[in-house]
């Protein structure tokens, strides 16, 4: 490498202001990032339409919803002509066995005072 070649000052603007001794800076706002939570659930909404398109290019219908009782996401895979459910993620044996331990969850610890 030819060491000739090589420039010890940097072309780019410095990231920081340079400050004298002596002398007051008031601080800058800088752009706030993108909220993380709204950005992730653009992307999830984005996902989920890519997904409904594409099962719907092959006579299928995806629903997302969530169960009432335990406030779970369930994903439903119906064939488009007729309605009929493919698949159910977590199928409705899950769901039960979820509404049942909520049910019953309280009822198995002995609080004494």
């Amino acid at each position: 490498m030819d060491t000739q070649a090589v420039s010890l000052k940097s072309s780019a603007p410095a990231s920081e202001p340079v400050v004298k001794p002596g002398t007051s800076v008031v601080p800058t706002r800088r752009a706030a990032p993108a909220a993380p939570a709204q950005d992730m659930g653009e992307r999830m909404a984005a996902v989920a339409q890519q997904l409904r398109d594409y099962l719907r290019s092959n006579g299928r219908d995806l629903e997302f919803r969530v169960d009432a009782d335990t406030h779970d996401m369930v994903i439903t895979v119906r064939e488009a002509a007729s309605g009929k459910v493919i698949r159910q993620i977590p199928n409705e044996e899950a769901l039960q066995m979820r509404r049942y331990l909520d049910e019953w969850s309280g009822t198995f610890l002995n609080v004494t005072t």
